[in-house]
């Protein structure tokens, strides 16, 4: 009878691992979404914002129009085999983020999701294989445990992103410096 029950929690736990799915657009691909009320903040603001928080965090920086509150860059999460000493590079997942800003809020779009597989070279270096793989395909022969395991760590890692930019696009800016006032003998 324990056996039995210790099997049920085994089965009712094991969906709770990954229950949180990629969040997938209308063409059936990985897209993160969101439109975010910035209020009080001018877009010359979140403009300045969203481009200094892209450039901290090593985007590159594709498309960049003040004009129309437009910035496009691309970048990559590493993805990692976990051994049981030691962890190794298995790949990178490419992305694309384009952020669009207007007075009072801004809306931020990450897609275009691809995994790159990464091998050992002949001089034992990570590089790239060449063989890429969307992320949004459910299925890996042979690997299908860590797949899962890759879908979810960049699940938490553009969260994580998203909630970082939040921060950084929101926060109030600086007040201009007050300019020194001039030295008189009657102080």
């Amino acid at each position: 009878m324990r056996t039995l029950l210790a099997f049920l929690c085994l089965l009712l736990a094991a969906p709770l691992a990954h229950s949180q799915a990629l969040p997938l657009d209308n063409q059936r691909k990985v897209s993160f979404y969101e439109v975010v009320q910035a209020d009080s903040l001018r877009a010359g603001t979140l403009y300045a914002h969203a481009k200094r928080w892209l450039v901290h965090h090593g985007y590159q920086v594709s498309t960049a129009d003040s004009v129309a509150g437009r910035l496009v860059a691309t970048q990559a999460l590493a993805l990692y085999d976990r051994g049981y000493l030691t962890k190794k590079l298995h790949g990178k997942v490419r992305y694309q983020l384009t952020l669009d800003v207007k007075d009072g809020r801004y809306r931020l779009e990450f897609n275009n999701f691809i995994f790159d597989y990464y091998q050992e070279d002949h001089t034992y270096r990570l590089v790239p294989t060449g063989k890429t793989k969307p992320l949004e395909d459910p299925l890996a022969a042979g690997w299908q445990k860590l797949w899962q395991s890759h879908q979810h760590d960049t699940l938490l890692g553009i969260n994580s992103l998203q909630a970082d930019l939040k921060t950084a696009m929101l926060a109030a800016p600086k007040a201009p410096a007050a300019a020194p006032q001039a030295r008189s003998a009657a102080w």
